[in-house]
């Protein structure tokens, strides 16, 4: 057997270190990495990162600049310099989580941000030193207020979302007052700038309303529009009507008395945007995909700012998983079904509002995760005000012309294929409930794929579907933490005889079986292996991937205050590459788990009756080059 010759190999052994040198990280990329891929046939390698798990600031590409705002951002340098490390091990997307503006400052789920406006927290204040920026701030002006990155003995860092408000507060402020000085002496560059800006809020005129919407919550001091006072509460409406001049005297008197907040706001808006184009422009330069998030939800900003377009009463949820085994209330507004579509067809205005949406998590981005799916072909949704609940095909009063069965067909498969995205190219979140209604429109008429998680799920009854496959997701535990838990190391998912025989197909794996039993460290290696031999389309936590123990995200458990603020510290490679070299590594050795996964790949061939020297033959080399890179990367 192959094992037993590569288990064999002498390697000529020289000092390379943890890290590789620049001819080496060619080798590995273009000999091992690569080439494994190839004969895998994957196609798409995505880390799982959201956006505030970005990494702290690192000083490399500028050692007077020493700081951290709070949380991370997917857009500034410290993202660009995380893409060639990315690329280097042989992934070439990153899975965001939504990008919207997060609905309030104590809860910071990205699943419960705004549609129509950005997370502002992603602003790459450092970019504003630069000349591209009309030097709208000074080096000065951000040390002064941040406290240093310091190194420490973890691999990982804590997002600091308080801090981070504080921070952005106090420099878009500063900015924004620089941008106004700057432009009143005709500095060119802030002239450039205001041009930009304009034209950026002639076509975003929404994000005026979502101004006056944090102006009013902090107002009021809660993002609860049913309780504010009546010409507040309609003010967006009352807005569209140009005739009525107390709203719009209304909307002058809130931007008037609240000291520029509100342009602060749109100016805000505008940089982020700004830098999302410029890093979607150094993607293509990279050849790296970012793949971007539409939530099912709607932010209390979005519904107010629409408040015509969803059902009155009626919120979504899940028939499950809730307190005491009963439902799970997600207070997510519910697009009317009845304004989805006009008599004749065409688009209604929620119809078009859902089209926004997804066109708004496709602009500027690569592909789009598509969250909780269910919810745009039959939802559960549930009375806020009474004990009326079930799926939406159920009730013939809400929705009697079937609208939310229409929505694939007529909205989402539509936009994407405008896009140039094939239909099963975006990660589908199906793991939901499911209905007839539902498997009859998204399999069998539209036969979408979905998402296998390993996690519960055995690879081999998936196998060569069009899924994407991952082991755990943005909700679970990192699968060092998880295979500590007994559910875990009971599922067949995980049984050390099923893995054992999918990576030894054509030979005996007694031997490597009682190994995965008793090594659980083994076993996660062998869980991974079995991800890349699946499909070809996968995506790994950033936890998985640089061995860190804590969780993202406690998915079910809104109580955890860890909640969504784990990231990458500011020495990510260097915490990577150390834990490697450790006694007991649980970061995911690239080249060793391809290694295994080629091997499983050519005996699964071989016990389909390939001749064992041609399949040898075509996977030797890139089996000994792996096995090389494994071996140096192991090295202390």
């Amino acid at each position: 057997m192959y094992v037993n010759r590569i288990n064999n190999f002498t390697l000529q052994r020289v000092n390379f270190g943890r890290r590789l040198t620049k001819d080496e990280e060619q080798d590995y990329k273009n000999n091992g990495i690569k080439p494994a891929l190839d004969y895998l046939g994957i196609k798409e390698v995505a880390m799982i990162l959201h956006g505030t798990s970005y990494p702290e600031s690192r000083v490399s590409y500028a050692p007077h600049i020493n700081n951290d705002i709070g949380v991370g951002t997917p857009y500034g340098k410290v993202a660009a310099q995380l893409m060639p490390f990315e690329l280097l091990h042989g992934f070439n997307s990153n899975q965001l989580g939504p990008i919207g503006e997060l609905n309030s400052r104590q809860k910071f789920s990205p699943y419960e941000s705004s549609v129509g406006a950005k997370n502002y927290l992603f602003i790459d204040f450092n970019k504003l030193t630069e000349n591209e920026y009309a030097h709208l701030l000074q080096t000065s002006d951000i040390t002064g207020i941040v406290s240093p990155v310091e190194k420490n003995d973890n691999n990982y860092a804590y997002s600091d979302f308080p801090e981070a408000f504080a921070n952005y507060n106090h420099l878009i402020n500063k900015a924004y007052s620089n941008f106004n000085s700057k432009l009143e002496n005709g500095d060119s560059r802030a002239l450039k700038m205001s041009k930009e800006f304009s034209q950026f809020m002639n076509n975003h005129p929404e994000i005026e309303t979502y101004a006056l919407f944090n102006i009013l919550k902090d107002m009021y001091g809660t993002g609860d529009f049913t309780k504010w006072k009546e010409i507040d509460r309609n003010l967006p409406q009352n807005l569209k009507n140009e005739d009525d001049y107390a709203a719009r005297f209304r909307k002058e008197q809130l931007r008037l008395k609240t000291d520029s907040k509100y342009e602060e706001y749109c100016f805000a808006q505008y940089l982020l945007d700004k830098q999302i184009k410029e890093n979607a422009d150094l993607r293509k330069k990279y050849g790296f995909k970012y793949i971007s998030d539409m939530l099912v939800g709607f932010s209390p900003a979005d519904e107010w700012a629409h408040q015509d377009l969803f059902l009155k009463d009626y919120r979504m949820g899940c028939p499950y998983g809730g307190p005491y085994g009963g439902i799970q209330k997600w207070n997510v507004p519910v697009l009317d079904p009845k304004k989805l579509f006009n008599p004749d067809g065409s688009l209604g205005s929620a119809g078009e509002y859902l089209k926004a949406k997804l066109e708004d998590a496709l602009t500027n981005f690569d592909n789009v995760r598509i969250d909780h799916v269910l919810g745009l072909v039959d939802p559960f949704i549930y009375s806020k005000h009474g004990h009326r609940q079930g799926n939406i095909n159920d009730m013939s009063d809400i929705d009697p012309d079937k609208n939310y069965q229409k929505v694939l067909n007529k909205i989402i498969l539509p936009t994407l294929e405008e896009h140039g995205i094939d239909k099963n190219a975006p990660v589908w979140e199906d793991l939901v409930t499911d209905t007839p209604t539902f498997n009859r429109i998204y399999y069998h008429e539209n036969g979408l794929s979905g998402i296998t998680p390993l996690e519960y799920k055995k690879g081999e009854d998936f196998r060569n579907t069009k899924n994407w496959f991952l082991v755990g997701s943005h909700d679970s535990d990192p699968a060092h933490k998880m295979i500590k838990k007994d559910w875990v190391r009971a599922n067949e998912a995980w049984n050390p005889m099923y893995l054992a025989g999918v990576l030894n197909a054509a030979s005996d794996s007694s031997q490597y079986c009682d190994k995965l039993a008793q090594d659980d460290n083994e076993r996660v290696k062998a869980k991974f292996a079995e991800l890349f031999m699946m499909g070809d389309k996968i995506q790994i936590s950033f936890a998985d991937f640089f061995g860190i123990d804590k969780t993202y995200n406690e998915g079910g458990h809104d109580e955890n205050p860890d909640n969504w603020k784990l990231r990458l510290n500011s020495d990510y490679e260097d915490t990577y590459y150390k834990n490697l070299s450790s006694d007991r590594p649980t970061a995911i050795n690239m080249p060793e788990v391809l290694k295994m996964a080629v091997q499983g790949e050519a005996e699964m061939k071989i016990a389909h009756g390939q001749k064992p020297e041609k399949v040898w033959d075509d996977a030797d080399e890139i089996l000994f080059t792996l096995d090389k890179y494994a071996q140096i990367l192991k090295e202390k």
